[in-house]
């Protein structure tokens, strides 16, 4: 039997990078330790980055034109993505949008616990 499952190079880039990302941030945290301001800078600049290359490519995938006719993606994004990006995602997916930000919210919190279970194994 064949999957319909169909995952784009910008959801496993975005994906990935969350998990590794936070990661670091849940290692960082338990070794009391903030993080620095290039990772900071670098966390940033990725996150923007990534969350444009998905939206954009998964705004073609599903033939959403108002993303690439009307707007700045890019500043947009940094203003308002997170007021925008559950709007796009249940315009596109419908009630399907719960599972995909249910995996994102676990992606990003599992990665800051697995993290924090990291530094705690390795500093015992």
């Amino acid at each position: 039997m064949k999957s319909n499952l169909h995952i784009s190079k910008p959801t496993l880039y975005l994906c990935a990078f969350i998990f590794i990302a936070q990661i670091v941030y849940g290692f960082s945290a338990a070794r009391g330790n903030e993080a620095s301001t290039g990772l900071s800078l670098w966390y940033f600049l990725t996150f923007y980055w990534a969350i444009g290359w998905w939206f954009i490519n998964d705004s073609r995938g599903y033939g959403i034109k108002w993303i690439d006719d009307y707007m700045d993606t890019g500043l947009f994004l940094y203003v308002a993505w997170i007021f925008i990006l559950p709007y796009y995602l249940f315009k596109s997916r419908g009630w399907r949008a719960f599972y995909t930000i249910m995996l994102l919210l676990g992606i990003y919190f599992g990665a800051y616990i697995a993290g924090v279970i990291v530094y705690l194994l390795t500093s015992i």
